[in-house]
């Protein structure tokens, strides 16, 4: 395993930051104070080499429910979570309970444009999707198992086994990783727009479980807070019977180990599943509580579908497996303080004992601009028209689809990144308005594959 890269924005290295030589180098980079010091990486020989397979939830073990999911249900409980994020234009992200880093996979891939607002159509529709610009994407979990592999998903990638290059990056982005537990308050966290958590309230104690609201909503205060944890009136789904001779009784669930219930759980790890009364109070109350609103949702219907009891005329609502969560930070003041969190002395400052802090910093990774922009760019309409001619001409084609003419390094490079104004070069589109001295050589339209470019 490649030895842990740790460096600032600016390039200096993280394992030298104690000392005063990096100080000073630090410094002589910033116009302005530098940030209070973090401890020291850990070592990649600190961290486990044999790592057992994570445990399969019930719902998911489709071999024995016979319940399946298309896609899976951790693959949708993922893709609902990127969904939100781009919608909602996240910039920089800490994903607590990350494992081995599903989410991170895919948080870390560059978009293929600057950032910029997505190419929307006259009717609302955004053909082409919105992409997820992250500048800053922070990952913490308590288990020194999965350090490794989330290790990998955050450093800057090189040429694969074949020598393909990873794709080319716009915009600069950092990232890290830290070894500690969600009740732990981290000054290092404080800053960031939005916090995902996938599938990690079940796994709290009670008395954990309730600093869960007091740290993540009341004192890092993010814009968004997004969570998922299991719908306890899914696992009708699964035998739920524990009969002490029944020698498979180990996987028709698990009781609550915390004693409150005498509900079986999908993993032996859970302290808490709600059902969706349960859930949604759980998630009102915390939004009063620190001035936030809450949308609740589901994922995961099954290929055996149930639906809750229809209401007052209404269609019944399906049971899905993973309740949902998007909290929205309001302009309310919080109606309880989170001033106990914070320690008197912060964590990270000069003088604070390393085996005081709560989080281990495993690395932390620059991922520098890759792609090329051509000499001034952006090119203006006429001589972006004469990239695109030549690439068509080379293709012997008359409409390329507007991500297949992108991938052409000279036609994003004379875009200096930005299709937006690629497109309004063409002749324009929805709220790309064409740029005054476009004419009508190339036409931007919508086929079966999102925006295309057609040469007329």
């Amino acid at each position: 395993m490649a030895a842990v890269t740790a460096v600032l924005d600016n390039g200096v290295p993280l394992a030298d930051k104690g000392s005063a030589a990096a100080t000073a180098a630090a410094a002589a980079h910033h116009s302005t104070p530098a940030p209070p010091a973090s401890p020291p990486p850990l070592s990649p020989s600190a961290l486990p080499t044999n790592v057992p397979a994570p445990e399969v939830s019930m719902v998911e073990a489709s071999d024995f429910t016979g319940v399946t999911f298309t896609p899976e249900l951790w693959m949708q409980r993922r893709s609902w979570a990127l969904d939100v994020l781009r919608t909602e234009g996240a910039r920089s992200i800490v994903d607590f309970g990350c494992g081995p880093g599903s989410l991170l996979q895919t948080a870390v891939i560059p978009p293929s444009t600057v950032p910029e607002k997505p190419i929307i159509g006259p009717n609302g529709d955004i053909p082409d999707g919105i992409s997820l610009y992250t500048q800053r994407l922070a990952a913490v979990d308590v288990s020194a198992e999965v350090m490794t592999t989330a290790m990998s998903q955050l450093e800057p990638p090189g040429p694969n086994a074949s020598g393909v290059l990873a794709p080319p990056r716009w915009a600069p982005m950092s990232t890290e990783l830290w070894l500690g537990s969600i009740e732990h308050y981290n000054s290092r966290l404080e800053g960031y727009d939005s916090i995902v958590a996938l599938e990690v309230i079940e796994h709290l104690e009670p008395n954990l479980l309730s600093r869960f609201g007091v740290v993540t909503l009341g004192t890092y205060r993010p814009r968004l807070l997004l969570l998922t944890t299991p719908n306890f009136d899914f696992n009708a789904k699964f035998p739920s019977s524990h009969s002490h001779d029944d020698e498979n009784c180990d996987r028709r669930g698990f009781v609550d180990p915390t004693g409150r219930t005498d509900r079986v759980f999908r993993h032996s790890d859970h302290k808490c599943e709600m059902t969706g009364d349960e859930f949604r109070h759980w998630a009102l109350a915390a939004a009063d509580d620190w001035g936030y609103d809450v949308e609740i949702g589901g994922v995961g219907i099954s290929s055996k579908p149930s639906y809750y009891p229809a209401k007052n005329g209404e269609r019944p609502k399906p049971i899905y497996a993973t309740h949902t969560a998007v909290f929205r930070r309001t302009t309310g003041i919080p109606m309880r303080s989170p001033r106990s969190v914070r320690t008197v002395e912060l964590p990270f400052m000069i003088g604070v004992n390393e085996a005081a802090h709560p989080h281990r910093l495993v690395g932390r990774w620059y991922h520098p601009v890759t792609a090329v922009t051509q000499p001034g760019a952006p090119k203006p309409p006429a001589a972006l028209r004469e990239v695109v001619g030549s690439v068509f001409d080379a293709l012997a084609q008359q409409q390329l689809s507007l991500d297949e003419l992108w991938a052409y390094p000279e036609v994003s490079g004379a875009s200096a990144g930005s299709k937006r104004h690629l497109v309004s070069a063409l002749g324009g589109w929805g709220n790309c308005p064409p740029i005054p001295g476009s004419n009508s050589q190339f036409a931007v339209v919508v086929d079966h594959n999102g925006l295309a470019i057609k040469r007329n």
